[in-house]
């Protein structure tokens, strides 16, 4: 993987509104998204995984991204309640609090298009920790065009240690231990795709990728190397052992722009 704190020479690099050392990139990157959860309307019942979510900011609006397939919501339905009333959005305090949501943006039509997955979802104006989430929702920009020195996957993977002792001691009475773990990857846009499909594009990746990754999100860094930036390519919306497919950058700012 190509290190970015591999560059001492670079003073900074551009994230979102941000200015940061190249040592500080992947830490602020890799918080721009989240692990999402589903808490059982039945308080004694734990929390249970439900996949990333990617957080985004427009018109000075906060938004967070996830997809439906991770929430087991079928194409070509509305939201059911029970589901958006228990989602959680994991905040970036040291103990797991909420980013709520208020209303969601979602397609009712064009199930066989791959961005038909995508729930962009309006947070609510204010809540705990606020201070904390509000540097990591990216601004939300248009799919560049220009050429990638390195490209990015993040997400909230499905593995072993995250939820396992939450799960195996939980009591309702108590509070448990769930260990976050945020990952990063690399992978390259993959120019030789060609499809018919909206917004879609595939990334190349060379590392196993396990569950949990939906709802993440590409990062890709662009520039000279005075004037570096990384940029939000996409939501991603599954992979496996050599692709990534997500839904770019320009169907989000279609669907917030057009509500």
């Amino acid at each position: 993987m190509m290190l970015i704190r591999d560059y001492p020479s670079i003073n900074a690099i551009k994230v979102g509104r941000l200015y940061l050392k190249p040592s500080n990139v992947y830490d602020t990157i890799t918080r721009c998204c989240r692990m999402m959860l589903l808490e059982a309307d039945d308080r004694t019942l734990p929390l249970g995984r439900s996949g990333s979510a990617t957080l985004i900011r427009h018109a000075d609006i906060n938004y967070v991204i996830a997809t439906r397939h991770e929430l087991g919501i079928r194409p070509g339905t509305g939201l059911p309640k029970d589901i958006v009333e228990t989602m959680r959005i994991s905040s970036g305090a040291h103990r797991l609090t909420n980013i709520p949501l208020q209303r969601c943006i979602y397609e009712t039509s064009n199930p066989d298009q791959e961005y038909h997955d995508i729930l962009v979802f309006e947070a609510a104006t204010a809540w705990d920790n606020q201070g904390i989430d509000t540097p990591y929702f990216f601004p939300l920009a248009p799919f560049s065009h220009t050429d990638r020195i390195k490209s990015f996957l993040i997400g909230y993977p499905t593995v072993d240690g995250v939820m396992d002792e939450y799960l195996e001691t939980f009591s309702p009475e108590t509070t448990g231990t769930i260990h976050i773990k945020r990952s990063i990857g690399d992978c390259d846009i993959d120019r030789t795709f060609i499809t018919n499909i909206e917004y879609f594009r595939r990334y190349l990746h060379t590392r196993p990728l396990v569950d949990g990754y939906s709802g993440g999100a590409v990062f890709s860094l662009i520039g000279e190397l005075e004037h570096l930036e990384i940029v939000l390519d996409g939501i991603i919306l599954r992979g496996g052992g050599q692709y990534i497919y997500i839904v770019d950058a320009d169907y989000l700012v279609k669907v917030i722009t057009e509500r």
